[in-house]
C-alpha cells in the first residue's frame, strides 16, 4: 500500500487510516505467512472466519489441530509485542531520502513519554548506503547529561520511577543533578526554550558524540552532526491553554503522519563541524566530552545534504518498532572517536538488541542493509575460497593515542553553561530558564536538595540562582 497515492479524501490521516485500509485493500485476506486455503497459495477460498474456531463435532466438542489459521493465531498472539526500548521508548517514524547538496570529499572517503513533556527526546537515522548501514543516533540536544559511563545506570534510574510509589520522584532525579556537577550544561539547556518544540517536524537533531571522518588520502578531522529542521520555528507554550499534552497524548507523533500523509514533508539539513587533529590537541576542553559543545565560531557549520521525510510506515510493527539501531554502524569513512559515552553505547546497544528483537535481528527486513547479504558459499570469514584484504586501521591507534578522552580532577563543568545562559538566552530566555527550574525544584520536598540546586546554578550566575530561590520562597 503505497501512502503517496491515498484514493479518498481524508482529513485526519490517522484517524481514518481504517477507512483508507478498507478502500485500498480490495483483495480477500490471507494468513500472515500469505497462505489463503489448507497450505495451497493457488486456492482459490480465502481464509475462514477469524470469528469462531471450528470444533470436532458439536459445538462443545474440542479443537482440531489440523485448524491452522486459528491456531496459528493463538500461538502468535502472547509473543506478538516484543519489550520496550530501555530509553526513549516512545515515539514515531517515516522513511525519506537523503540528498548530498554539498562536497566534503577532502574530510570523508565518498566512495560515491508524553510528546509534550520537557526532556531531551532521542533520534536516530537509518541510512541504506551503498558500502552498508551507517545509524547516526543522536537527541535533540547537542549535549548529554554525563561524560562518565559509570554514571549511565544512576542516571537512567534517576529518570525512572519511585521503586516504591511507582511515581515520579523530583528528589530522586534532583538528587542526581546537584551530585554530579556535570550535568549542569544539560540541566540548563533542557530547561530553555532551545528545547520546547512544538513536534518532531520542529526539532533539531545532534549526533552529539565527536565522529572521526577519513578521507581517501587517509587523512582524517574530527566532526560533529548537526540537523536543522527546515520548517517555521514552532515552540509549545506550557501556559497556554490548547497545550497538545491536553488535546492529544501522542501530539507529535500524529502532526508527523498527518504532515507526511498530506504531502507536506519535513526535511533537515545535514551539517558538520570540523576539528584538525592539531586543533583537538590545543583545544581548552575535552573535545571527546558529550557535556561540551564546539563553538560555532571557531569551528563553523558546514553544509552537507538534506534530508526528507517522504512516506509513512504502512505497519508500524515491522518497520518502526522492530527497527535496531546501534552506533557501532558506520559505513567506511566515518569512525568512532575517544568518547568513553560513545564506546560504552556501542557495547550496550550491540548487546541489548538481540535481547528485545532476538539474535536474527539483522536479518529482518527493516534492519538489513541495501547490500547483497552473504546467502552462498562459505559463511565464515577468513576461508580459503573467498578473501578480502584486511583494512586494520593504524591510524584508528595512532590517533587515540595523541588525542586522549582522560577526564582530568579539575574538569570544568561549568564555563559552557556559563556562556550559555549569559551570551547566548536573550532576557526572555533567562526567565523561561528560570521559571521552568523553579517549576521542577517546585517537587522537591527536600529542602536540603533544593538548596544543593541553587548553590550549583551560582555557579553559572548568582542573581540567577537568587531568582529561582524567590520563586521557591527559600
Amino acid at each position: 500500500m503505497n501512502t503517496h497515492n491515498i484514493p479518498v479524501q481524508v482529513s485526519n490521516p490517522p484517524n481514518d487510516q481504517v477507512r483508507v485500509f478498507k478502500v485500498m485493500t480490495e483483495s480477500e485476506l490471507s494468513a500472515t505467512n500469505g497462505v489463503r486455503h489448507n497450505g495451497d497459495r493457488r486456492g482459490s477460498q480465502p481464509v475462514v472466519d477469524r470469528r469462531g474456531s471450528l470444533p470436532v463435532s458439536d459445538r462443545r466438542g474440542s479443537l482440531p489441530v489440523i485448524q491452522f489459521p486459528f491456531a496459528a493465531d493463538v500461538q502468535r498472539s502472547k509473543p506478538a509485542r516484543i519489550p520496550g526500548r530501555i530509553v526513549h521508548t516512545r515515539g514515531a517514524g517515516a522513511f525519506g531520502v537523503f540528498e548530498a547538496t554539498d562536497d566534503i570529499s577532502d574530510v570523508s572517503d565518498g566512495a560515491g513519554p508524553v510528546d509534550t513533556l520537557r526532556e531531551s527526546r532521542g533520534f536516530a537515522i537509518k541510512m541504506y548506503t551503498d558500502e552498508g548501514i551507517w545509524d547516526l543516533v543522536g537527541s535533540s540536544l547537542p549535549v548529554f547529561p554525563i561524560k562518565d559511563p559509570a554514571l549511565f545506570p544512576p542516571f537512567s534510574q534517576s529518570l525512572n520511577r519511585n521503586p516504591q510509589t511507582r511515581l515520579k520522584d523530583a528528589n530522586i532525579f534532583w538528587n542526581f543533578l546537584t551530585s554530579n556537577p556535570q550535568t549542569i550544561h544539560h540541566t540548563i539547556l533542557v530547561n530553555s526554550d532551545r528545547d520546547a518544540p512544538e513536534s518532531f517536524r520542529f526539532m533539531d537533531c545532534y549526533g552529539a558524540h565527536t565522529f572521526k571522518m577519513i578521507n581517501q588520502r587517509n587523512e582524517f578531522v574530527w566532526v560533529k552532526f548537526h540537523l536543522r529542521y527546515d520548517q517555521d520555528i514552532k515552540t509549545f507554550d506550557p501556559e497556554a491553554a490548547n497545550v497538545p499534552t491536553v488535546e492529544q497524548f501522542n501530539h507529535a507523533a500524529a502532526d508527523l503522519f498527518n504532515a507526511i500523509a498530506m504531502k507536506n514533508f519535513p526535511s533537515w539539513t545535514l551539517y558538520i563541524q570540523i576539528m584538525t587533529e592539531e586543533q583537538a590537541r590545543r583545544c581548552p576542553f575535552n573535545p571527546f566530552d558529550l557535556t561540551k559543545v564546539f563553538s560555532q565560531k571557531e569551528y563553523p557549520l558546514h553544509k552537507v545534504g538534506k534530508i526528507t521525510l517522504n512516506e509513512n510506515p504502512i505497519d508500524y510493527f515491522s518497520q518502526i518498532e522492530q527497527v535496531a539501531f546501534t552506533p557501532a554502524h558506520m559505513p567506511p569513512g566515518i569512525e568512532a572517536s575517544p568518547d568513553r559515552i560513545f564506546q560504552m553505547r556501542i557495547s550496550f546497544y550491540n548487546e541489548q538488541q538481540p535481547k528485545r528483537l532476538g539474535p536474527n535481528n539483522l536479518l529482518l527486513p527493516i534492519n538489513n542493509p541495501a547490500t547483497n547479504p552473504i546467502f552462498f558459499g562459505i559463511p565464515h570469514q577468513p576461508n580459503a575460497f573467498m578473501q578480502t584484504p584486511a583494512t586494520s586501521s593504524s591510524l584508528v591507534r595512532r590517533s587515540i593515542s595523541n588525542v586522549t578522552s582522560n577526564t582530568l580532577l579539575n574538569v570544568d563543568d561549568f564555563t559552557q553553561a556559563r556562556d550559555f545562559y549569559k551570551n547566548v538566552l536573550d532576557s526572555h530566555g533567562r526567565s523561561i530558564l528560570t521559571k521552568n527550574i523553579a517549576d521542577s525544584l517546585a517537587r522537591c520536598t527536600d529542602r536540603n536538595l533544593v538548596g544543593r540546586a541553587l548553590f550549583m546554578m551560582s555557579t553559572i550566575d548568582d542573581t540567577f540562582a537568587r531568582r529561582i530561590g524567590k520563586k521557591l520562597n527559600f
